[in-house]
């Protein structure tokens, strides 16, 4: 644990060990006495520094979302490496996909969205990349469609506790990023 002579430190230690427990957990298991546990200060300093449970919650979250930032910045160099063909977006994500407590912070951020509306912009903030990102390659409508299948490949690959092949991956991000709704003369 981080001295107490360096309180931004000891709460960022705690909000870390947050994090890692909402991952494993769930958003609702995360409590003051847990943090406190795994964090390996007194429960006061817990309440000290989150004075609510939803404050607590929330800044866990947002820890959280910091990590999803910095994945999402390397999956939109992945993806410029590769100019956005599919069978680069495919790799990259069939390697995303293989990291079981990265989607669990994904649906942590899913969860916490639909049962809390203010929380919503976490969740969204993936999808909303993604389709920036894949924006740069396709129509905007295909690099939405692209990234709304890319989210429910996520849920999928929690349900079924694999991910789909590549291949399968390769041929539907192929499909979606070479559609448009512009009319064909």
């Amino acid at each position: 644990m981080t001295p107490r002579k360096d309180p931004k430190g000891r709460k960022r230690a705690m909000l870390e060990v947050a994090a890692q427990e909402m991952v494993a957990n769930g958003y609702e298991a995360l409590t003051h006495r847990r943090v406190a546990e795994l964090a390996g200060v007194p429960l006061g300093a817990t309440t000290y520094y989150f004075t609510s449970l939803h404050e607590l919650r929330t800044s866990a979250l947002q820890v959280v979302v910091e990590q999803c930032e910095e994945e999402l910045r390397e999956i939109a160099q992945a993806v410029q490496s590769c100019r956005g063909s599919a069978e680069g977006i495919a790799a990259q994500f069939a390697s995303y996909l293989s990291d079981r407590a990265r989607l669990q912070a994904e649906n942590l951020l899913y969860y916490a969205g639909v049962t809390q509306p203010e929380l919503r912009p976490f969740a969204q903030l993936w999808i909303r990349r993604i389709t920036e990102i894949l924006s740069e390659y396709t129509a905007p409508e295909a690099a939405q469609a692209t990234a709304v299948y890319l989210d429910g490949v996520i849920l999928h690959a929690l349900l079924h506790d694999r991910p789909i092949d590549e291949a399968a991956l390769r041929m539907a991000i192929a499909a979606l990023m070479s559609t448009s709704l512009e009319k064909k003369p």
